[in-house]
């Protein structure tokens, strides 16, 4: 299997003196014995590429957001930034992101539960420790409206974050929000949003999805669709707070999600409610134009939360789908998977109630980890309110012919928001 690698580099700076205060000649870099370069430092603790991070929303009546470590052993450690900081992130989980050796984390926060302390919206933290280093509160965290140029708070439903560094932040909520967590500014990017209501109430209204926001080089990409604009991929950049480029897409006027395939091309998916089909773009980021178009006989609308709806996994776009109108859907339980090299769809290769007979709902969309070829499923009873529901994470070893469950993490976590294969970030493109 093919895989994407970049160097991470850590700065370590040496401080020696001798009786005399004339500083000693530090020892040269080790050179590896077949005379290439230097290997680069390795993330350790929470950050091990080897390891996984699990953000669960939380049951926000009860309980506020929580993170849970499976370690490159299997070993699962829950709460683990609650244990490490002696307070709980804030309610209502919603996404993470790690970069440059911080993890970032988001939540609405915009309820609280049974009077309990948190972090607040935003908490940045030590990736390898956990332990915080900033928080933001939500009343904090305001913007300038584009027409009245009164200050808005962010909108209750945030759905999700992507970082390229600590001085930007993106934030999905009323369009795409950039914040620099240095001078605690946050801008609206323009070409984000539109507005609505227009003379009236004026209300920002995101074209923006998060569905599937990857960052590639300098550059964060998202897809833009739905009742305010036609389906289209948007380049955002640092320092930016407008919309750096935006490539229309065509069919399908709702977004599944993107993934990223070996060869470092940008798919992204397209759907239209209540159709059995799915529409796949292939696009060269460096000439900016769809190469291809595909367009595959299966349902590849996403689940409940705001993940990817599609995941790209040694040759094969994973996804589930689900029966969607425009008031309900009924979310599909079982994994689906298209073959970029045939273009064959292979329907329900896994049954998730087959492994855990109460997985009902999937709590987010599947997570592909490329570094071990697993596929990671979140699973729930039941999603009500004030409820704690009965959970399962699979784990799914796809490098066979047929995927094979090889760890069930049972009623640890609660209404997962995201699955994170700490590889992703560390092999990030």
């Amino acid at each position: 299997m093919k895989k994407l690698f970049f160097n991470l580099f850590m700065g370590c700076i040496l401080f020696a003196a001798c009786d005399d205060n004339t500083p000693e000649t530090p020892d040269p870099a080790p050179v590896p014995p077949d005379g290439g370069e230097t290997p680069p430092s390795v993330l350790t603790g929470y950050a091990d590429p080897g390891g996984v991070l699990i953000l669960s929303g939380g049951v926000y009546t009860m309980e506020n957001a929580f993170l849970t470590f499976i370690a490159p052993d299997g070993t699962v450690e829950n709460h683990v930034y609650a244990t490490t900081n002696g307070m709980e992130l804030g309610n209502d989980g919603v996404g993470l992101y790690m970069c440059e050796g911080k993890q970032y984390i988001l939540c609405n926060d915009w309820r609280t539960a049974e009077g309990k302390e948190n972090e607040g919206l935003l908490t940045i933290a030590d990736a390898e420790t956990l332990q915080k280093e900033k928080s933001f509160l939500r009343k904090d965290m305001v913007f300038q409206h584009p027409v009245n140029e009164e200050l808005e708070e962010v909108e209750e439903s945030i759905s999700g974050i992507a970082v390229l560094d600590e001085c930007n932040i993106f934030i999905f909520a009323q369009g795409v929000l950039r914040f620099d967590s240095t001078t605690g500014v946050l801008t609206l990017v323009e070409g984000s949003y539109d507005i609505g209501n227009a003379g009236s109430a004026n209300t920002v209204e995101s074209i923006v999805t998060s569905r599937g926001a990857m960052v590639i080089g300098d550059c964060l990409y998202a897809a833009a669709g739905g009742f305010w604009s036609t389906t289209a991929l948007l380049e955002f950049s640092k320092g930016k707070n407008e919309v750096n480029r935006r490539l229309e897409l065509g069919r399908g006027d709702l977004i599944s999600g993107m993934c990223l395939t070996d060869d470092g091309t940008l798919v992204v998916g397209t759907y239209t409610r209540g159709r059995n089909s799915g529409y796949l773009y292939f696009i060269d980021l460096e000439n900016w134009q769809i190469t291809k178009q595909k367009t595959i006989a299966a349902n590849i609308s996403p689940s409940l939360h705001e993940n990817s709806g599609i995941t790209f996994l040694d040759g094969y776009i994973y996804f589930t789908g689900a029966e969607e109108t425009e008031y309900t859907s009924v979310l599909n339980t079982s994994l689906s998977r298209y073959s970029i090299e045939t273009g064959k769809v292979e329907n329900d290769i896994v049954d998730f109630q087959n492994d855990a007979p109460n997985a009902n709902i999937l709590d987010c969309n599947v997570v592909a980890d490329p570094d071990k070829g697993y596929i990671y499923v979140a699973t729930s009873d039941e999603n009500w309110e004030g409820v704690v529901p009965e959970s399962h994470i699979l784990v799914y070893d796809c490098n066979g012919d047929t995927p094979l469950l090889v760890q069930d993490i049972d009623n640890v976590t609660h209404g997962v928001k995201g699955i994170y294969p700490l590889s992703i970030f560390s092999q990030r493109p």
